[in-house]
């Protein structure tokens, strides 16, 4: 496949906050107040909890992780929230082609890949054209190398 394309980000944090109001407009103040302060956000993952709860993930660089927490952290009365975490050494890795959607058993093949060599899936998120994946940073070159392989694909500087 040889319109299919690789990126990867380093130097990437997660932060997660847990047992958000599942309600509208909660994504768009806590994503809104970021942007605000000039953090820009490059993944987000939002999974249903319990009882109209709902946890949010969402990476910003290292450098940005405090700040990011500080911003949360001073919305956590408008968004009574249970708690943020963070973690640190995580990287981003994106598989990206023309219809992936259309393509049964990508996400599969790319999972089982990272497997088979040892890389442990911290968080996923897809598209219609991309399937990203937050690992460990110290895995990413093993991942990168890995899914070159496995789907002939071409790198994004």
């Amino acid at each position: 496949m040889s319109d299919v394309h690789l990126n990867t980000m380093c130097d990437v944090a997660e932060v997660v906050i847990q047992n958000v109001p599942d309600n509208p407009g909660i994504a768009a103040d806590i994503f809104g107040a970021l942007g605000a302060k000039g953090l820009n956000v490059e993944l987000v993952i939002s999974s249903p909890g319990k009882r109209n709860r709902a946890n949010i993930a969402f990476a910003v660089s290292e450098k940005d992780v405090d700040a990011a927490i500080e911003v949360v952290n001073n919305m956590k009365d408008t968004l009574q929230f249970d708690s943020i975490s963070s973690r640190s050494n995580i990287a981003i890795l994106t598989l990206s082609w023309h219809m992936l959607s259309g393509q049964p058993g990508s996400g599969g093949r790319l999972f089982s890949a990272l497997s088979r060599a040892g890389i442990n899936i911290e968080a996923i998120a897809t598209s219609l054209s991309s399937i990203s994946c937050m690992v460990k940073v110290s895995q990413i070159d093993e991942a990168e190398k890995v899914l070159k392989k496995e789907f002939d694909v071409v790198s994004e500087a």
